[in-house]
């Protein structure tokens, strides 16, 4: 029997009591063999011979539009903090003790009725922050929701903020501002400076056209090379889940079927609606119910010809798993969800594995997150980097034996 859910309805998770499989989600190797040119290889197993490409998606236009924009006017949240204790963590940081009193000097820094004290640093400031100073302040931030850039950071892909904004069209000066207002979480580099950033556009639309460039989120594109040298019983096998979903063979036995084999876009061995939803945005349709899909949602509905959106509550979505999935106690096969648990059993986030170090995810409930193949290193750096004693413990579907 699976073990028992615990339901904590102020927060905005769903828990488990979950034996934990930590799974071994090594980051995408280097290419070798004969992969096609500018391509990498996927470690070989049942999945087959993949081999995939890295790019980069940015929130398309419409959407941004309807995208609030940040207020440009920093300000440092401290919750359920008194005066005194958030001075304390501001020294302790490093922070200018000039800086630091002028901080409180300011009519507008005190605690509201909900307990939340809120300090406004001028843009100069938090411009000039030191590195260390930097971190170790907004370590302290991410702490509170009432942050929002610094709970919830970009993280630059690799490190490399070159690479992740190449081809944005931001000039120099512009990715200069962005590289220094980063900082380290473990081996994470993280953005939150949104507000200060955006203080210096010339105006709106240039503005929009930075917080653009800051969406950019890394997408994988894979394929299946498949030959009559491979087994393609396995093949059929491991890509239908055990032949529960069989809506990808005709494909998979198409290109077997070429004349020296053939080269098969991942998203076509994908479940109907992931196949529909891969490297896309929430749609307005996808909003009707007032909510923004999530990643257990996504995780979820992997398997379902069409959305059940009552995933969308925590408690249906806690009930799904007790009731239809078993923990895994081997390696992880195609369509497993992998929960993302912190140390109380908490899950934070999930995502569905497809193959060696590639899952399908949707991270996050915000409409600038697409639908995306990703390395799950990706995703363990995006999420685990601020979360110690965190781990990943994977479940898969049961299955009515009318199905087999």
């Amino acid at each position: 029997m699976p073990d028992p859910i615990l339901l904590v309805p102020w927060q905005n998770t769903f828990s488990r009591t979950l034996a934990i499989l930590v799974l071994a989600g090594t980051a995408l190797p280097g290419a070798w063999g004969d992969a096609s040119p500018g391509f990498k290889e996927c470690q070989p197993g049942p999945w087959g011979r993949i081999e995939y490409q890295t790019m980069y998606l940015s929130a398309p236009d419409a959407i941004l539009e309807e995208f609030p924009m940040p207020n440009p006017e920093p300000r440092w949240c401290f919750a359920d903090c008194s005066p005194e204790a958030v001075r304390a963590t501001l020294t302790g940081a490093g922070l200018d003790p000039v800086v630091r009193d002028q901080l409180f000097a300011d009519p507008r820094a005190k605690r509201d009725e909900e307990g939340v004290f809120t300090v406004f640093p001028t843009v100069a400031e938090v411009d000039a922050l030191k590195p260390a100073v930097r971190t170790a302040i907004y370590h302290e931030l991410a702490k509170y929701p009432q942050n929002p850039y610094h709970y919830e950071p970009i993280v630059v892909p690799d490190g490399d903020v070159d690479a992740w904004l190449h081809g944005t069209g931001l000039t120099d000066s512009v990715v200069s501002l962005i590289r220094s207002a980063t900082y380290r979480d473990g081996d994470a580099l993280l953005f939150s400076d949104f507000r200060s950033l955006i203080s210096h556009a010339a105006n709106d639309n240039e503005a929009r056209r930075w917080i653009k460039a800051l969406t950019r989120t890394r997408t994988v594109v894979a394929y299946l090379r498949v030959d009559e040298t491979d087994d393609l019983p396995a093949l059929r096998r491991y890509w239908s889940a055990n032949y529960h979903r069989k809506d990808s063979l005709p494909m998979l036995n198409a290109a077997a079927d070429l004349a020296g084999g053939g080269r098969l876009d991942l998203d076509h061995l994908l479940p109907p609606l992931p196949r529909r939803l891969l490297d896309s945005y929430t749609t307005p349709e996808l909003e009707r119910n007032g909510q923004t899909p999530n990643c257990h949602w996504t995780s979820l509905n992997f398997f379902n010809y069409t959305e059940k959106n009552v995933f969308l509550d925590l408690r249906f979505a806690a009930s799904k798993v007790l009731a239809d999935y078993d923990k895994v106690t081997g390696p992880a096969s195609f369509g497993d969800v992998l929960f993302f648990l912190d140390e109380k059993g908490d899950a934070f986030h999930s995502c569905v594995f497809l193959a060696d170090d590639l899952v399908f995810t949707k991270n996050g409930g915000n409409t600038v997150m697409p639908w995306i193949i990703s390395s799950l290193a990706d995703v363990k750096q995006l999420y685990l980097h601020n979360k110690p004693g965190a781990t990943v413990a994977g479940y898969r579907r049961r299955w009515p034996e009318e199905d087999n």
